[in-house]
C-alpha cells in the first residue's frame, strides 16, 4: 500500500487532505445531526455540504493527477523513444490510481452526504410539524 501510495506522486496531498476533510466534517455533522435533541438548522446544512464539495474536489484533483501523469509519462517515452510496452502500461497505470482514488473518496462522500441530508430533511419535517 505505501508503494502505491508514494507511485502517486505530489497529487497524494491534495487527495489526502480532501480525505481528512470528508472524514473530519461526515463526524462532526453526524455528532450535529444523531445527538439528542438535534435540530435541522443552517449551520448543520452548511457542514453537511461541505462534505460533497470535498468529494467533489477529490474526483477533480483525482482526474488533475491523472492528466499531469499522462503527460509526463508522454514526456518520458517521447524523450526515450522506443520503449516496451510493459513499461508505457505502467506507466499509465500509476497515473490512473490517483483518479482511482479520487473516485473513490467521492463516492464515499456521496453516500454519506445522501444519509446526513436524509436525516437533516427528517429532522426539518419534524420541525414543520411541530410548528
Amino acid at each position: 500500500m505505501s508503494d502505491v501510495w508514494i507511485q502517486m506522486g505530489f497529487i497524494r496531498w491534495p487527495l489526502a487532505f480532501a480525505c481528512v476533510a470528508v472524514l473530519v466534517l461526515g463526524t462532526y455533522s453526524s455528532t450535529r445531526l444523531f445527538r439528542s435533541g438535534a435540530v435541522a438548522d443552517r449551520m448543520t446544512k452548511a457542514w453537511l455540504d461541505a462534505v460533497l464539495f470535498w468529494g467533489g474536489f477529490a474526483m477533480i484533483t483525482g482526474v488533475l493527477g491523472t492528466l499531469v501523469g499522462i503527460v509526463v509519462a508522454a514526456q518520458s517515452i517521447e524523450m526515450a523513444g522506443s520503449v516496451s510496452t510493459a513499461l508505457v502500461w505502467g506507466g499509465i497505470k500509476v497515473a490512473v490510481l490517483s483518479s482511482a482514488f479520487g473516485a473513490l473518496v467521492f463516492a464515499a462522500s456521496g453516500l454519506l452526504w445522501f444519509a446526513l441530508q436524509l436525516r437533516w430533511r427528517v429532522l426539518d419535517s419534524q420541525e414543520m410539524r411541530e410548528a
